[in-house]
């Protein structure tokens, strides 16, 4: 087996985790490929995968391998010139897909896989760029300042806190609001922000959070870009620091359809 039908081997296991789903994508038998990820695990002096419970999880490792058998094979993809290049993968989150990704998404004339997700989808190499909030690891990634968005909160017109022109945090005591769950980062931000609240529901995503708000089930802090449901108001927090999205590309191999997204987003 030459190295890259190995590269391109580990990267479907990689995709998969599961020998079994994988071998059949790659038409070998499952013994074959396991034997082949062992062999090219003791050629590079590295564990490639754990096992954690009854799930396999890449090791720091093998996620870096991963990431450089995807970039050889987009790159070979690129270079080939009488085949279709693959298509843009581009990685967000839902709110900036439905609030701030739609006028260079119009503009792009080429095929696009649109992905859930961020900045580590271009480190491990599924998506080509990214948009999202700065993370917390730059690593292998190169960053532009997209869109510095602020934070508002949702509140029905005839609450007493829509007559006040300016909102401080400490107006934010006692609500009942509607948050993400305790590990999403704007969970954290509101838990180290705010004064005490109370969690009336937990929620992912700006549409299920104004779904919530607009029955009536809690108050919301979100993104200004989310638009407020009818009958509701969005009062600006000055006091709570902006997110600033970035447009997130890998430091090395950077796909030209990849280049030219960014682009446009840029300009947008």
């Amino acid at each position: 087996m030459n190295s890259l039908e190995t590269l391109k081997a580990f990267r479907v296991f990689a995709d998969t985790l599961n020998f079994t789903h994988a071998a059949e994508r790659l038409h070998l038998s499952q013994p074959a490929l396991h034997t082949r990820i062992q062999e090219l695990s003791k050629s590079l002096g590295s564990q490639l995968y754990i096992k954690q419970g009854r799930q396999l999880q890449l090791t720091v490792q093998g996620q870096k391998l991963a990431a450089f058998a995807r970039e050889i094979e987009v790159r070979f993809q690129d270079f080939r010139r009488d085949q279709p290049d693959q298509p843009l993968r581009l990685a967000a989150g839902q709110g900036a897909y439905l609030y701030l990704l739609g006028p260079a998404l119009k503009q792009l004339k080429e095929p696009a896989q649109l992905l859930l997700g961020g900045a580590e989808s271009v480190r491990i190499g599924h998506a080509d760029l990214a948009v999202g909030p700065r993370p917390a690891d730059t690593t292998h990634l190169e960053l532009h300042a997209f869109q510095k968005i602020g934070q508002v909160l949702l509140l029905p017109k005839d609450h007493p806190l829509g007559k006040k022109r300016h909102l401080k945090l400490k107006d934010c005591r006692d609500l009942q609001l509607i948050v993400p769950p305790a590990d999403r980062p704007q969970r954290k931000l509101l838990d180290s922000a705010l004064p005490p609240y109370q969690v009336a529901a937990e929620a992912i995503g700006w549409e299920l959070t104004l779904h919530f708000v607009s029955l009536g089930m809690g108050l919301a802090i979100v993104n200004s870009f989310c638009p407020p449901p009818p009958g509701f108001l969005a009062k600006p927090l000055a006091e709570l620091p902006g997110i600033q999205y970035q447009v997130i590309l890998p430091q090395a191999y950077q796909r030209p359809a990849a280049r030219k997204m960014a682009q446009l987003l840029l300009k947008a």
